[in-house]
């Protein structure tokens, strides 16, 4: 067994053995009875209630923000103004009183004493984080903590294009997503025997309306002379090969007589 499978199967007992205690105290709770239960409540909303206390009494240490006691007092004057309205509750007594400088020579010592408590934040994470790294690669050995043979690997063989190979396009003129598509398929399209674009919902009757949109999409003319890229009316073709076709656009792969549906957005 490995080190990760070892920790996962650690895992899941511990997870088992809290819900089967989580289980058997709920059911003790009901069979004594909602006035039992109503205790325990109280006695959570109290204890959270004196950690937040506790925890607010700690942010409001003038020695740890180094603030006298005027400038605590105006801390707790403007976070119960605006601040309470604009600011999450945990923002720190250094940005408040920087938010509401009075003059620039206020703001700028704030700052400098707030960015001088985030850099020594900051070291002490990372210092954290190097003795983190150094207690895995202690515990793992040799061993890597994960095995990339075991990953799934992407089958793109699915998705190959010969040099034979043509990409049926079916769109529509007025569909933005449609354009991003064509762009992309003209780009494969160069190294392949080209490109089949068919548009839906517009009659035969549009022609202008089709070769102001292939100018739109830079498509050359010379292009579609030598048949490198063909205009099409789609005349219900996308419903007769692909009915399962949600909506366009759709890039199908044609490979002599066989047609595969292809992710536009996994061409290579």
């Amino acid at each position: 067994m490995s080190w990760s499978q070892h920790l996962s199967c650690r895992l899941h007992r511990r997870i088992a053995y809290a819900l089967l205690i989580s289980t058997l105290l709920w059911t003790g709770l009901l069979t004594r009875g909602q006035s039992d239960v109503d205790v325990v409540v109280t006695a959570i909303e109290q204890r959270t209630s004196a950690q937040r206390q506790h925890r607010d009494s700690e942010l409001l240490d003038g020695s740890h923000w180094q603030l006298d006691t005027h400038e605590l007092e105006r801390v707790e004057v403007l976070r119960e103004s605006i601040r309470q309205y604009v600011s999450d509750r945990q923002i720190s007594p250094l940005e408040i009183l920087g938010i509401h400088a009075r003059t620039d020579t206020e703001r700028n010592r704030y700052a400098r004493q707030w960015a001088k408590l985030m850099i020594e934040d900051a070291e002490r994470v990372l210092a954290f984080q190097r003795a983190y790294d150094a207690a895995v690669r202690d515990l793992l050995a040799d061993q890597p903590l994960i095995e990339l043979a075991k990953l799934p690997v992407r089958d793109d063989s699915k998705h190959s294009l010969l040099p034979t190979d043509r990409l049926a396009t079916f769109i529509r003129l007025d569909c933005l997503i449609c354009d991003e598509v064509v762009q992309r398929v003209i780009r494969v399209g160069r190294m392949i025997a080209g490109v089949d674009i068919y548009v839906l919902d517009l009659s035969e009757n549009d022609k202008s309306a089709l070769h102001a949109w292939a100018n739109r999409q830079g498509i050359p003319p010379l292009a579609v002379h030598a048949k490198q890229i063909t205009l099409n009316f789609d005349d219900g073709l996308l419903a007769r090969v692909h009915p399962r076709a949600a909506d366009v656009p759709v890039v199908m792969r044609r490979r002599g007589d066989r047609l595969e549906a292809l992710d536009p957005w996994e061409l290579p």
